[in-house]
């Protein structure tokens, strides 16, 4: 079957652990997909600035799902947004402030497409670590006054790191309890959890591009390494879960990578998967 569409995670799949990736590599992959007419897809919990950083001297030639599939682009033009209404907005903040405290959470980030928003209150090295990943960041008096401040913006995606001790399994049990049925939760590893519209996943965010670029579900290769590609490892039997990747991510795709982040597994994989592609 031949592949047309490649999608992979960032953090802890296609990036090494510090962050960085194989340039000299990836610019000798990314040719052979164009020659081969395979379409390439960033698939990340971070924000389209960052993503768009990472992948400048492509940006025209590749997509982005960003925001965990709550923003979608093809190049620099936006295709889709999935956002949060108001009313689920200050629900989240609400159940928050009554379940934790400032000693419980390290960063509370408020994204949009494009700018993302933190507390002026947080501290200058949690501040350099959420601009690692959301690149265009501003920070607030209150966070809380933020939506009525801005009533004609669109908020996509709240990011919330807890601190070490939290138990990030009660987490999920409390913000499922109290949280509207209109929100998706999803761990994005770091101990970080995303909370969005329930239709902004990686897996819609890449049906949008499927269709646009006629690519069905057996023509497409997808990376990952953690529960927030669980979707995009799912809908295809070409899902490759890292070689770093936790036992239960493994086992929900087709196959595992032979080397982990650290040593280029995604470009190795692809060089492979290129080689027997007809």
């Amino acid at each position: 079957m031949k592949i047309k569409m490649i999608a992979t995670d960032l953090d802890g799949t296609f990036l090494h652990d510090d962050h960085s990736y194989n340039h000299r590599l990836f610019a000798k992959v990314f040719r052979q997909l164009r020659k081969h007419q395979v379409h390439f897809v960033a698939a990340s919990g971070s924000s389209y600035p960052r993503l768009a950083r990472e992948f400048a001297p492509y940006l025209d030639q590749m997509s982005f799902v960003s925001q965990n599939g709550s923003v979608v682009h093809q190049g620099q033009q936006l295709l889709q947004t999935y956002p949060i209404q108001a009313p689920a907005l200050a629900r989240v903040l609400h159940v928050l402030d009554r379940f934790y405290g400032p000693q419980d959470i390290n960063q509370l980030v408020v994204s949009g497409p494009q700018v993302s928003y933190v507390d002026q209150r947080m501290d200058q090295h949690n501040l350099a670590i959420v601009k690692t990943f959301y690149e265009q960041v501003h920070t607030v008096t209150d966070l809380r006054q933020l939506f009525s401040n801005n009533p004609h913006e669109e908020f996509t995606k709240i990011s919330i790191n807890f601190a070490d001790h939290v138990d990030l399994q009660r987490v999920a049990a409390t913000l499922d309890q109290y949280l509207p049925a209109s929100l998706i939760i999803e761990n994005s590893g770091f101990n970080t959890d995303l909370i969005g519209d329930a239709r902004g996943t990686k897996r819609n965010g890449l049906a949008l591009l499927q269709e646009r670029f006629n690519v069905a579900d057996d023509e497409i290769v997808t990376f990952g390494d953690n529960e927030n590609d669980l979707g995009m490892l799912a809908m295809t039997s070409q899902s490759y879960a890292m070689q770093n990747a936790h036992q239960l991510i493994r086992m929900q795709a087709g196959h595992v990578t032979a080397a982990d982040n650290n040593h280029d597994g995604v470009l190795k994989t692809i060089q492979q998967i290129l080689k027997n592609d007809k």
